[in-house]
């Protein structure tokens, strides 16, 4: 009952009368055979249980391995004695007698030993009790106080918006979003009005108590998603690297994982790398991992296909299986994708050249605001701006190119014709011109305009978070077929010249320049996609698979499933899969998502236990890295030119609350947690605890 590590999972304030009295009653757990120790160089220094002779109130987490104050734990506290624990044994005689001298040690010993007294109300003068309620009434109006302000700062971080300004003097007409917005909300609500005008000792708006604020807002969300994955089955991690706005290496860490309403991936913290050999990132990846205590549930990790992360035999992910035997590596598959298409037009001359002269279009329109205007007077909008990185730019160019093709030959033709226009912009005009009546261009625009469009849909399945393997082995499978479709139904080109002037080999023509290209894209499909060996175990549990696997049962797969995923049991798996494809229940179930939500609903976890916990592999097992990417768009839009000297933890806590907006709005009593929390770090000069 007494020990640390139950007091903390079971709060003294959350205890019944009985049960704080019999707290009381055996007062700190202080067991003589605790042994642990700190590493001081190359010698280890061990804890004396002679200590707790010495010091009634120390007490030990024999979880941890690590000391706390007992009354302190009990009534609230400085959190390295109530949380986190004291661990530096070097200097435990200066910590203890710092901490014993606090007035929060010297009011929380008073506390304990007064607690239970017969009839103590009654023995309390008049004068104390109006005082106690006068200081809950301060305590009322500093509280209302902060929680405006935390409001505030969460709007601010929300909206990606900086909070501080160039001059935040009194009277200046630049204090920043924060202060202004702060003072907006002043004028609504009289206690705060009252607060900004009276406060001789803080106000609580100074850029140190942001920061100080901010880090209780990241700690209760680190909390909050500690609790998440102490709950959930299996995590997967995963990471990437991108330089900010101050030039500095940038690595993003996310983890995801099952809660009750399907997969979530949460960010974890940016994290600044300097040493950025597959050694250095590995290391600090489990030393973010680290307390969250992922020995047995890490099953998966997934990153960009960086040789320093993906390499098989020195890379990150080999030396973070080291740690984590069962984190199976996954190839981001939308990089993958995109390696294919690069590889299908950079191995076609033509292809090449195609791509290269799209690219021309969005570039003679975006350099002059005149052609701007005359191609959203023809065509109604603008052609979009071709990137290196990102296919569905090439779509979007290509799709806009094909639709408005009679539109843009009606813009040159004005360049050609009309006066005003410059001999630079005819010129240009009347190449693209050309270009866009040359027979073979013609083939190739509707071609990539057909294999495009594919392309798009298997884009954006991989980019939503809700995807899982086994609905991407059902796209790939679709996008093969459809691109063996578009091959086979080529049709004959108008003529059979190149539509470039250099000729590449004199017997090809475009059309088998076109399956070449076809032929490509679902060799390197199939070689990409196919050599992931953990993944087809998968289709154990693929509902359109489970006809199939009811008149000839999988063994293989079920094996394998085991071989890679020893966690499972083979025979019950077995049972319980043969039972599955057997039942009609399941008949009708058309997603991985959608079983697991029918085991969930109609409580079936523990009768299924084995199909359940592959159901949870699948859902953790992540397929692309694609919302690292999204967390570097908001690193950028919350890193910017004017806000490049920002501390790592400020960043982390502002991008936490752009990123997971919704879920920092859902946890309980969010802003209350962070008030304790910031009240329980020091000694504050405003009081913001009740007695």
């Amino acid at each position: 009952m007494n020990t640390v590590d139950i007091l903390l999972k079971s709060p003294f304030s959350t205890l019944s009368l009985a049960e704080k009295l019999q707290v009381k009653r055996l007062g700190a757990h202080q067991p003589h055979d605790i042994k642990f120790y700190q590493q001081c160089n190359k010698q280890r220094r061990f804890f004396s249980t002679s200590w707790f002779e010495r010091k009634s109130w120390l007490t030990v987490s024999e979880e941890k391995k690590s000391l706390f104050c007992f009354v302190c734990l009990l009534f609230g506290g400085e959190s390295s004695w109530t949380v986190k624990g004291i661990t530096d044994l070097k200097h435990l005689s200066e910590r203890v007698k710092k901490h014993e001298a606090s007035e929060i040690h010297i009011e929380n010993d008073i506390k304990f030993n007064l607690f239970g007294n017969v009839n103590i109300s009654n023995s309390l003068s008049e004068a104390f009790r109006i005082s106690n309620q006068r200081h809950n009434e301060q305590v009322d109006k500093n509280r209302h106080v902060l929680n405006r302000i935390i409001n505030c700062i969460k709007f601010c971080g929300t909206h990606e918006l900086p909070l501080r300004g160039h001059d935040e003097g009194e009277n200046s007409c630049n204090r920043g979003v924060f202060l202004d917005l702060v003072s907006e909300i002043a004028s609504l609500d009289s206690i705060l009005s009252e607060h900004l005008r009276n406060a001789t000792v803080s106000k609580n708006t100074s850029k140190t108590i942001q920061n100080e604020l901010l880090d209780c807002m990241y700690e209760v969300y680190r909390e909050t998603i500690l609790k998440e994955i102490q709950d959930a089955k299996f995590v997967a991690v995963q990471a990437d690297e991108t330089t900010d706005i101050s030039c500095m290496s940038q690595m993003v860490i996310l983890l995801r994982y099952v809660i009750d309403s399907g997969p979530v991936e949460r960010l974890v913290s940016f994290v600044n790398i300097n040493d950025r050999t597959a050694e250095g990132i590995a290391s600090v990846l489990k030393e973010q991992l680290e307390p969250f205590k992922l020995q047995e549930k890490l099953i998966a990790q997934s990153y960009d296909g960086a040789a320093v992360f993906s390499g098989g035999n020195n890379g990150v992910q080999v030396k973070l299986r080291e740690s984590f035997p069962y984190a199976h590596f996954i190839h981001c598959y939308a990089h993958q994708l995109n390696i294919v298409i690069k590889k299908a037009c950079s191995s076609v001359n033509s292809m090449k050249l195609f791509f290269i002269n799209i690219s021309g279009f969005s570039s003679f329109f975006s350099v002059s605001p005149k052609r701007t205007d005359l191609l959203r007077t023809v065509c109604g909008r603008v052609i979009p701006k071709v990137s290196e990185t990102r296919w569905n730019f090439h779509s979007r160019v290509v799709n806009t190119v094909y639709n408005y093709k009679e539109s843009l030959l009606e813009c040159f033709e004005i360049i050609q014709t009309e006066d005003g226009w410059d001999d630079i912009t005819i010129r240009e005009a009347y190449g693209l011109a050309n270009l866009l009546n040359n027979p073979g261009f013609a083939y190739l625009l509707s071609f990539f305009n057909a294999i495009l469009l594919h392309i798009d849909i298997l884009y954006s399945t991989l980019q939503k978070s809700s995807t899982n393997a086994t609905t991407v082995r059902t796209q790939l499978q679709h996008f093969e077929s459809a691109i063996n479709d578009i091959r086979n139904n080529l049709p004959e080109p108008d003529c059979n010249s190149h539509y470039s002037v250099k000729r590449v080999r004199k017997d090809s023509d475009v059309r088998v320049e076109a399956r070449e290209a076809c032929d490509i894209i679902v060799n390197q499909i199939k070689h990409r996609f196919e050599q992931v060996l953990h993944t087809p175990c998968f289709d154990l549990i693929e509902p359109r698979l489970f006809a199939a696997h009811k008149d000839s049962f999988p063994k293989e797969l079920v094996t394998n499933a085991v071989k890679f995923y020893p966690m499972l049991s083979k025979d019950k798996l077995e049972s319980e899969l043969t039972v599955v494809y057997r039942n009609n229940t399941f008949k009708d179930v058309k997603s991985v998502l959608a079983l697991w939500e029918l085991l969930k609903a109609n409580n079936l976890e523990n009768a299924l236990s084995e199909v359940h916990k592959l159901t949870d592999i699948v859902l953790t097992t992540p397929i692309s890295t694609a919302e690292s990417e999204r967390c570097f768009s908001t690193l950028k839009r919350v890193k910017t030119y004017l806000r490049n000297s920002m501390g790592q933890e400020r960043l982390n806590a502002l991008s936490v609350l752009s990123i997971h907006k919704e879920m920092v709005a859902e946890i309980p009593s969010f802003n209350q947690r962070v008030i304790d929390l910031f009240a329980s770090q020091k000694n504050r000069r405003a009081n913001f605890l009740y007695k």
